[in-house]
């Protein structure tokens, strides 16, 4: 899909060379905060209730509008707060991906949380319509969270299962300390903080930290 370019296409440098000024936001990047993928996993963002789908009965976009997720150990479907993902739909739409939702697929989607992005955007020094408004930009880093096919994480707990991007780059799905996740930009983990939620096209994972491409990693 063809992106507008509306800012210049300096997002991605700052990432590759976080020490210096990110002339695009305005800001200084801040190279003194921990990486998003060194915090812990996040607490079940639980809204109580029951979800109002069955698996498998919604696609992506129906599970975005509605987000839920599969219980570990019982598998039952439990409502998220709806305040917990609303920035992935957010960007999918500024960039125009949000028909893709409705595809066939199947394709694996890693969601990451409403506070993945909020860190990626302080250490950057940006703000969210900053980072919305660069449509190029912004589409390389979703497509980075594409897999297509059903990637289960259950696959990765006997051993390393690698899995190729929409953008065409090689990640890693592994079991850690906090579960299993995906290593990316070299030794950098996102852990899965809710797995294997099955979607009529697909399945989704909701991780907490923002996958990057190779050209944007703050290593």
């Amino acid at each position: 899909m063809t992106s507008a370019r509306t800012l210049p296409r300096r997002f991605l440098a700052v990432f590759a060379i976080g020490v210096l000024m990110l002339a695009a936001c305005g800001g200084d990047v801040d190279s003194s905060s921990d990486s998003a993928a060194d915090a812990p996993a996040e607490a079940p963002a639980d809204a109580g209730g029951a979800c109002p789908w069955a698996a498998g009965e919604v696609d992506l976009a129906g599970f975005l509008a509605e987000p839920c997720y599969a219980d570990t150990y019982s598998g039952d479907m439990f409502p998220l707060d709806p305040g917990y993902i609303t920035l992935l739909p957010a960007a999918l739409t500024a960039a125009g991906l949000d028909a893709d939702l409705n595809a066939p697929g199947p394709v694996t989607l890693f969601v990451p949380t409403d506070a993945a992005f909020n860190t990626l955007l302080e250490q950057v020094g940006c703000t969210l319509d900053e980072l919305l408004a660069d449509t190029e930009v912004l589409t390389d880093v979703l497509n980075q969270h594409v897999i297509a096919g059903d990637v289960s994480a259950t696959s990765a707990v006997s051993s390393d299962v690698e899995i190729t991007a929409s953008t065409g780059e090689t990640m890693t799905l592994s079991l850690g300390d906090m579960g299993v996740g995906i290593q990316f930009c070299g030794d950098q983990m996102a852990d899965i903080v809710h797995a294997d939620i099955d979607v009529s096209n697909g399945t989704v994972h909701i991780i907490d930290t923002v996958l990057l491409p190779s050209q944007g990693c703050m290593n």
